[in-house]
């Protein structure tokens, strides 16, 4: 499968100090650059960073990355997005 988006390296601290699941925490900082920091995505993600991640995020479920959720929602601080598992 064709990979669109890194899988960096995130310490587990910072999604859980978040209430972030560490797939979205992942997506976020493969996207941040020196414009847009994984905080200032994480605090107020524009509508295309807000998408960016949510399809990063299938991409890791899909390539078995992360193990996906029940209930296909994946937690970002007080919101969450939701990830339509395809491989299930």
């Amino acid at each position: 499968m064709i990979r669109n988006y890194t899988t960096p390296a995130v310490a587990t601290s910072w999604a859980e100090t978040r209430n972030t699941h560490m797939a979205v925490a992942t997506a976020i900082h493969a996207i941040s650059d020196e414009t847009r920091t994984p905080e200032a995505i994480w605090e107020a993600p524009t509508a295309a960073e807000w998408d960016h991640v949510t399809m990063a995020v299938a991409e890791y479920v899909a390539n078995g990355d992360f193990p996906a959720e029940d209930d296909d929602r994946y937690p970002w601080g007080d919101e969450a997005i939701t990830v339509i598992n395809l491989t299930a």
